[in-house]
């Protein structure tokens, strides 16, 4: 029996405070260099956890490239807008206050190509003085995963949720960190469904990030969490002597 959709699972398997902390930490920025926004669009927006978190005074808008998570995201906010997508060459016909990308969610573009065209692509879809924050798995998480120095090293989680046991292990091989995910669904008559899953995962420097970045925006904060092993980037919309121009 083939695997069912990971979304069945997400939401029972996520710790939900999680969520409320990322929405903390894109609002932080906001209040602070950007009080007036009111349009909002999250970058790899799975299930909604996060923008449900947000105040409702904000526009919600949000891509994915899976469509189950986008249905998903429809039921949970209806008020929102949420779009089937890539983001490293999504186009859309408006332009936002804010765009963000939390969680892990760009290290799933494998090629770093695709993190320089999602970096132009939010600032073509911002508006004047628009904000980007941007939070990234660094390679500590690395260290973290393969602490023993090996080619491959596994670090393994188990434990139980509602729908039965969910167990994964952390697979490094070079700069990429794989995720090999077993969930043991709980089934009628003390039975269980085995479901399998795989997740890739792209590490990059902070460096070579932050330059890039540095090419569309004044970087305005870059913030280290859980002991290094991610980094938030609070960015402002740069503007090119064309905009600049415009505004005499």
């Amino acid at each position: 029996m083939p695997a069912k959709p990971f979304a069945y699972f997400w939401e029972s398997v996520t710790v939900k405070e999680r969520a409320k902390e990322r929405a903390e930490y894109v609002l932080k920025p906001i209040n602070q260099y950007h009080k007036k926004a009111k349009k909002i669009l999250e970058l790899g927006c799975g299930i909604g956890e996060v923008p449900v978190n947000l105040p409702e005074k904000y526009a919600v808008h949000g891509l994915d490239i899976e469509r189950d998570y986008i249905e998903v995201c429809k039921k949970k906010i209806p008020s929102g807008k949420f779009f089937v997508a890539s983001m490293h060459n999504f186009k859309i016909d408006e332009k936002f206050d804010v765009i963000f990308c939390v969680g892990d969610a760009i290290n799933y573009l494998r090629k770093f190509a695709q993190w320089k065209s999602t970096f132009k692509s939010v600032r073509n879809h911002l508006k004047d003085d628009g904000l980007f924050i941007l939070e990234m798995e660094t390679p500590r998480i690395l260290k973290d995963n393969n602490s023993y120095g090996c080619k491959k090293m596994v670090t393994s989680r188990v434990r139980e949720f509602s729908k039965g046991y969910y167990y994964d292990i952390g697979i490094v091989k070079g700069n990429i960190l794989t995720w090999d995910v077993r969930i043991f669904e709980r089934l009628p008559n003390e039975l269980y469904q085995l479901n399998k899953y795989k997740f890739d995962e792209t590490i990059y420097p902070v460096a070579r990030v932050k330059q890039a970045l540095s090419n569309h925006f004044e970087i305005l904060e870059t913030n280290p969490m859980e002991k290094g092993r991610i980094v938030v980037f609070a960015c402002r919309k740069k503007r090119d002597s064309k905009d600049f121009a415009e505004r005499l």
